[in-house]
């Protein structure tokens, strides 16, 4: 949008020529000009500032997560390279749901850059979702929900229940993501101008938080989906139980530490992960 109220007739015209189409807005002192190219502006020009203090300020902030990222990734590369040795409807179909998940979530951080801290958590939202299938078919003891994804018939929504049952830290956030960003609210009346980011924003630092829980969400699901990629997982160790492999939940104390910071709990444990209920190594 345009402020041409200080430009004189003519500059107004050269202005306009320069644009087939545009709308004009005027009010008893000014006068605003949109143009055709209002998007391809917003994405071009408009957001460059943007990211720009977003690097400054909260940058740094991602090398934790960047980490933790790039773990998931090496998880999904191995399994994806191993795939052409075995013919394995789950390997297969974990494969592209892991991708997806990390496209996902890079997709959320992009639009957090960008100024678009709500658009961000919907997103995320969804690589919880992703996650939450793979557990929930990882672990089904009928192995009835493998079958009924790959013939289209399963329903992501239904597999939350079932996968916090394994990570309960899986339902509060998708619970919290899907009641304040994706189910629209009054909440979303409100408006949010692109603009470059300040220091301090509290709102930036809870999608940090929220980027943190999800892309844990993300590394453990990989670990479930893929628990024989390395010898030793970090939090899910494969054990034989009843002659069939299962993965258990048993970090070390170390990292159960670790990850309780990562997270800004005081303790990852059985609150968050349940390590009562073995899931089936698929």
């Amino acid at each position: 949008m345009y402020d041409t109220s200080d430009m004189t007739e003519k500059q107004i015209k050269k202005f306009l020529s320069a644009s087939k189409e545009f709308h004009v807005l005027r009010t008893s002192s000014s006068q605003f000009v949109i143009k055709d190219n209002l998007l391809r502006n917003f994405i071009d020009r408009d957001i460059a500032p943007v990211t720009k203090s977003f690097d400054k300020i909260y940058l740094h902030k991602l090398t934790e997560i960047d980490a933790l990222f790039s773990e998931t990734a090496f998880l999904f590369f191995v399994a994806h390279k191993r795939s052409a040795e075995t013919d394995d409807k789950y390997n297969d179909v974990f494969i592209g749901l892991i991708q997806n998940a990390l496209n996902t979530f890079g997709s959320a951080v992009i639009l957090l850059r960008s100024g678009l801290p709500g658009q961000c958590m919907v997103l995320l939202r969804q690589a919880v979702e992703i996650c939450s299938t793979i557990i929930h078919i990882a672990g089904d003891p009928k192995a009835t929900a493998i079958d009924k994804f790959i013939d289209r018939k399963y329903r992501s929504t239904d597999s939350i229940g079932e996968a916090k049952k394994a990570v309960p830290i899986i339902g509060h956030l998708w619970g919290f993501l899907s009641n304040e960003f994706v189910h629209i609210t009054y909440t979303h009346t409100a408006i949010h101008p692109v603009r470059p980011y300040k220091d301090d924003n509290g709102d930036v630092e809870a999608v940090i938080k929220c980027l943190r829980m999800t892309v844990w969400i993300c590394y453990l699901t990989a670990e479930i989906a893929f628990p024989a990629a390395r010898e030793r997982n970090r939090y899910w160790q494969r054990r034989k139980i009843d002659g069939r492999y299962a993965v258990e939940y048993a970090p070390t104390p170390e990292e159960r530490k670790w990850a309780a910071k990562f997270l800004d709990l005081e303790d990852v444990g059985p609150d968050d992960l349940d390590g009562s209920n073995n899931t089936p190594d698929a």
